[in-house]
């Protein structure tokens, strides 16, 4: 990063009125990746989704602008961060100028810590000997690294990797932290939820290491990605005693806005694909796919299902004959079987479009196909610029988490909308079909 870039980003850091760990003003105002790294929702998601020891004194070798800083200073007793760059350690300061639990220097001091955070450039042997001195008898440390390069110098100071965590796309800002033994016990998910290759670790070492991710804890993933606050939501995929299960909370409890909001779900794992997979292998299933889903979404409303609102086809796993919802954590309260069905119908078009399907018109747009996939389960073709509006307006409260001051994000992603409706399917093809089935509401809200 220039030095330029490392005084705007300290700047805004001194202008800002909320600098929280999610902090919308923050993660919304980055122009670039550069800065959207150090501003990011999720650059404290490779500490959330471990297991901090409580009322922790925490030493952090290497703080940056203060994403991770803040995050442990809002869930421990105390934080000495280390900074040695005078710009950074001032925006660390300025991130973290409400919590009375930091302290930021550029020089180690000795004391007793029982949680240390060592960003790979300082991992040396001299540092990692004098952090292992400082360790309580039950305390841990953690290496966020790209390279399993420092594995032998963390041995050479006495510092043995007990666990290996693997982040995707990397430690910085993480979607997914997850173990190994996730590839080979369900492989699906594990690309589901990786989304690409995991370019970051985190090692987990000294005495207390086990403790910061449960035996039982297969990974976490996140939704924080153009989201507002309110709708961020971590998911883990834990072990049970009848196989697997995902479990999704809130990351912060939230009252709904304008009717919409994430709440809390679990799902039990099953080795199936989504509908959106089946009809991209098997097209001549979609009308039967796509009645049997239909009347999912009215059998779960007859039961009162809260969640709705995400009953959409890529929420759904075929498993063998039976159809199964899976991931249900929006809710839009101002919406029946009618709009989920519609969104569905719109949402499905768009995904197989996306991937180029092969069984679209040759000559059609993304609009024509939404039409006749609403035709084979008896809605009128008008009802695509009804749904589209809903989604419009679905997509501004997600991505901003306001009703107010959102007209030019409405324009914005009203016109991405008009855009994708007009494409061709034939005429575009994505190069990550996983990719485009795994995004919806997080593309489009992207403007």
């Amino acid at each position: 990063m220039t030095a330029e870039k490392a005084r705007l980003l300290t700047t805004l850091l001194s202008l800002a009125g909320d600098t929280g760990s999610l902090s919308d003003e923050l993660h919304f105002a980055g122009w670039d990746a550069t800065e959207s790294v150090a501003l990011d929702h999720g650059t404290a998601n490779v500490l959330r989704a471990l297991v901090l020891p409580k009322a922790a004194r925490v030493l952090e070798v290497g703080a940056g602008f203060g994403g991770l800083t803040r995050y442990l200073g809002e869930v421990s007793e105390s934080v000495h961060a280390v900074e040695a760059d005078p710009v950074r350690a001032a925006a660390v300061r300025f991130r973290t100028r409400d919590l009375g639990t930091v302290t930021v220097s550029d020089r180690l001091v000795t004391e007793t810590y029982d949680f240390a955070v060592v960003q790979q450039p300082y991992a040396t042997r001299n540092l990692l000997d004098w952090v292992r001195e400082q360790l309580s008898p039950t305390g841990a440390v953690v290496v966020l690294t790209s390279s399993r390069g420092v594995t032998g110098t963390l041995a050479a100071a006495g510092l043995e990797v007990q666990r290996e965590l693997l982040c995707s796309p990397g430690h910085e800002v993480a979607r997914a932290v997850r173990g190994a033994q996730i590839d080979a016990e369900l492989p699906r998910l594990s690309a589901a939820i990786s989304g690409g290759p995991a370019n970051g670790l985190a090692l987990l070492c000294g005495p207390g290491a086990a403790s910061l991710w449960p035996a039982y804890r297969l990974a976490t993933y996140f939704n924080t990605a153009e989201r507002a606050a309110f709708a961020c939501t971590r998911a883990d995929v834990v072990r049970t005693g009848e196989g697997a299960e995902v479990r999704r909370t809130p990351l912060v409890p939230s009252p709904p806005v304008a009717r919409i909001s994430v709440g809390p779900c679990t799902d039990k794992v099953y080795d199936a694909p989504t509908m959106v997979e089946v009809l991209l292998d098997e097209p001549e299933r979609v009308a039967e796919l796509l009645t049997g889903w239909r009347d999912l979404v009215r059998a779960e409303a007859a039961r009162g299902v809260e969640a709705l609102w995400d009953l959409v086809p890529h929420n759904v796993l075929v498993d063998g004959a039976t159809l199964r919802p899976i991931d249900l954590e929006w809710r839009n309260a101002g919406t029946g079987v009618a709009e989920v069905v519609e969104r569905g119908v719109l949402v499905l078009a768009d995904k197989l479009a996306d991937a180029g399907w092969s069984a679209a018109a040759d000559d059609g747009s993304m609009r024509d196909l939404a039409c006749w996939l609403g035709v084979l389960i008896g809605l009128h073709p008008s009802f695509v610029d009804g749904a589209t509006a809903r989604e419009v307006d679905f997509s501004v409260i997600g991505s901003s988490g306001t009703v107010h001051g959102t007209h030019e994000v409405r324009e914005a992603i009203a016109e991405i909308w008009r855009k994708r409706l007009q494409r061709r399917p034939h005429g575009y093809r994505s190069t990550d079909v996983g990719a485009g089935v795994a995004a919806n509401e997080d593309e489009v809200a992207k403007r």
